[in-house]
């Protein structure tokens, strides 16, 4: 079955979860002329991309967009609401939950860490526990969906045990942004970073974040100055009240073609509809992941777990020693790249994303039968999972 290339040509067909294939309207902005990053021509476009964000997010609190990485916007959050010697509560199962919980940290706060093993989602029972023994918790720490694990977590069910509680809920929804089911403003979300470049189908380079009023008022009642200036909530609101008027709020260079695909994508996501772009996520992760079982691998998370926009699929351990060959063979022999595992993961995992364009059969398909290849090149013998994939699948696809 040498099949090197043949289902995509030479290019490679990233199926890692992030950065991810792009939408085909992302694509064709590519190709345009630089544009200015403010003035009378960019204001409409920037504000209308800042609606578009927040129709994302489900809210109507202020959304506004940082020209970085997820995690400085992470880290802007936590700078700006947690001051030193302020107790957090960080909700950790996974390497990225782990990263805001150390995020908190370097602020100087006192951290409390609230464990659930690799794999499993932190239980909202245990979470009330801990903050009804911290009645003075400032904020509580969360991720939406850990891609370490491939674990969704609960963010509602979180929020409704907060609500009880006086505490800011801080969510990075970097992996899932419209990719899962958000309400920022229902679920009473406090600080809530996104992303372009995973469900959303754009390319990196622009990240939108919501802010509760809530969390503007904890902003102004700090007793001590954020001890940094791009990673502040003041600054920004600063040139968002000062230079918004000429097209230009943020203290900074944003880079316009970012700002354009992100629009672009986000146009695409409201017109194949929110609950459409989630429910087809749902439908194709659910038969993915009976597939890779089909062939007989283990996924990592229950399926009450499981994140419907990545799938952690646990290697044998006969391979352990040797898990890297997996994602090796993938990429040389079928010019498909999928993600390894992370920290205590390493080797034991692999990690697929479906995320816009890839959570379909299209890019499904060729994974599920390049995946039987490559096992079989270590000498593993799996079962077809494209019979068990198309079937899967709603029929009227």
């Amino acid at each position: 079955m040498g099949m090197s290339g043949d289902y995509f040509g030479e290019r490679t067909i990233l199926m890692i979860p992030g950065p991810t294939e792009l939408h085909p309207a992302v694509q064709k902005v590519l190709s345009t002329p630089i544009m200015a990053h403010y003035g009378p021509e960019w204001l409409p476009i920037y504000n209308e991309s800042l609606k578009l964000a927040a129709a994302v997010f489900k809210t109507k609190a202020e959304v506004f967009m940082m020209p970085t990485p997820g995690t400085v916007a992470l880290e802007t959050g936590v700078i700006s609401l947690v001051e030193p010697n302020e107790k957090v509560v960080a909700l950790v199962n996974g390497f990225f939950s782990q990263r805001l919980a150390e995020i908190a940290d370097s602020v100087g706060a006192h951290t409390i860490r609230v464990e659930a093993e690799l794999g499993t989602a932190v239980d909202s029972s245990t979470l009330e526990d801990v903050l009804r023994k911290n009645p003075d918790t400032k904020a509580v720490l969360a991720v939406q969906n850990e891609t370490s694990t491939g674990v969704l977590n609960p963010i509602p069910e979180y929020a409704k045990v907060l609500r009880e509680h006086d505490a800011l809920f801080i969510v990075d929804a970097i992996s899932s942004y419209g990719g899962v089911e958000m309400e920022f403003d229902a679920w009473g979300l406090d600080y809530c970073v996104g992303y372009a470049n995973k469900c959303l189908g754009s390319i990196p380079g622009t990240v939108p974040v919501a802010v509760s009023e809530r969390a503007w008022d904890a902003f102004r009642r700090r007793k001590t100055k954020p001890r940094s200036f791009f990673t502040n909530l003041g600054v920004w609101r600063h040139y968002i009240d000062e230079w918004g008027p000429i097209g230009h709020p943020y203290p900074t260079t944003i880079s316009p073609h970012a700002v354009l695909c992100f629009k672009a994508a986000a146009e695409a996501l409201l017109e194949e509809g929110l609950e459409n772009r989630y429910r087809r996520h749902q439908t194709v992760g659910a038969a993915f992941r009976r597939a890779v079982r089909v062939m007989g691998l283990e996924t990592l998370p229950s399926e009450k777990d499981a994140s419907p926009v990545v799938t952690a699929v646990s290697l044998p351990s006969s391979i352990w020693k040797d898990g890297g060959r997996v994602n090796q063979i993938m990429l040389r022999k079928h010019r498909i790249m999928v993600g390894g595992g992370l920290a205590k993961l390493h080797g034991k995992i692999i990690r697929i994303g479906h995320m816009c364009v890839t959570a379909s059969s299209r890019y499904i398909v060729p994974t599920l039968a390049a995946l039987k290849d490559t096992f079989e090149e270590l000498g593993i013998s799996l079962n077809d999972g494209v019979d068990a994939f198309v079937k899967s699948m709603p029929k009227n696809r």
